[in-house]
């Protein structure tokens, strides 16, 4: 099974369009880090997070204090604010996994150091080639994502809305 890495982000946006279920759905084992999880502050979506955490659906990495300062260490292009983004580049790289990221520096990072990265509207399409979502509810899901986040390519989102229309 592949392995995927996913941030803050990517949870959020799966959560504002309610398909954490689906998600999980996926073929794929889904992993974060535990600085991950502590960004996540609002109960509910905490809640949520956790009921995959304990179903075994979703993958922590807790960092031991020598990955904390191997991860401080990692050489990159770009600054980063905060650890937590450089835990999931670390761990992709440690790994050799694909990374889920709405965060456009940690995408741009992540590819040139040769990680293969995608985002909310990529993991939609996986979970409507699985047949895990039918088509309306991909419709749903990628108007909502589209209200939710301001900052994803709504012209992406757009196109990928009437392709779907045009199937239906």
């Amino acid at each position: 099974m592949k392995v995927l890495i996913s941030d803050t982000n990517i949870l959020f946006d799966i959560i504002a369009i309610k398909a954490l279920p689906e998600f999980f759905g996926l073929d794929f084992q889904i992993c974060t880090t535990d600085f991950v999880i502590s960004e996540i502050n609002n109960s509910e979506q905490r809640d949520q997070i956790e009921f995959f955490i304990r179903s075994r659906q979703l993958t922590i990495f807790s960092l031991t204090d020598e990955e904390i300062r191997e991860v401080e260490l990692l050489p990159t292009t770009r600054p980063f604010k905060g650890i937590t983004d450089k835990t999931i580049l670390w761990k992709s790289l440690q790994l050799n996994c694909q990374l889920l990221t709405g965060d456009k520096k940690l995408r741009l990072e992540a590819i040139d150091q040769g990680l293969k990265v995608h985002g909310s509207i990529w993991v939609i399409e996986q979970m409507v080639s699985a047949e895990i979502i039918l088509v309306p509810k991909a419709v749903e899901c990628l108007a909502n994502l589209k209200a939710t986040n301001p900052s994803l390519p709504h012209d992406e989102i757009d196109r990928l809305i009437e392709y779907y229309q045009d199937l239906d």
